[in-house]
């Protein structure tokens, strides 16, 4: 990845009510980087769901980082559990599941290690 021009993190003991909170915070922060509203519309809603994924599945302290570098905007999500974010089928009833395979198909790549659930958004206008 690119170095990166603007950085944001913050860190938060796991609450639902952090969800809508990253989710105004990191649009504030995309439109300060001149992000384009397609890509920020898409970032925020990954920020949405990895957030909750981590407050919900997660364990400890969560800490979300946004890179904007020339290209690219990297969403990172770290916490404590050691099992990696997967890709679940869900039946048509079901009331979860969906937030990675949402990520899947919005983002341009994402990866899961246990720690770290990641995604990207590539960006011609980011860090203008």
């Amino acid at each position: 990845m690119p170095a990166a021009s603007h950085a944001y993190q913050a860190a938060f003991l796991p609450d639902l009510a952090q969800v809508g909170e990253m989710r105004q915070t990191t649009m504030a922060f995309l439109r300060r980087c001149r992000t384009s509203t397609p890509v920020a519309e898409f970032v925020v809603l990954a920020v949405s769901e990895l957030v909750t994924n981590a407050v919900v599945h997660g364990e400890g302290e969560i800490v979300l980082r946004i890179t904007v570098a020339v290209d690219v905007v990297r969403v990172s999500v770290t916490d404590h559990n050691p099992a990696p974010a997967v890709l679940k089928e869900t039946g048509r009833d079901g009331e979860s599941g969906r937030g990675i395979r949402l990520v899947d198909a919005i983002s341009d790549a994402w990866e899961s290690n246990g720690a770290e659930t990641w995604c990207e958004f590539r960006d011609a206008r980011a860090a203008a």
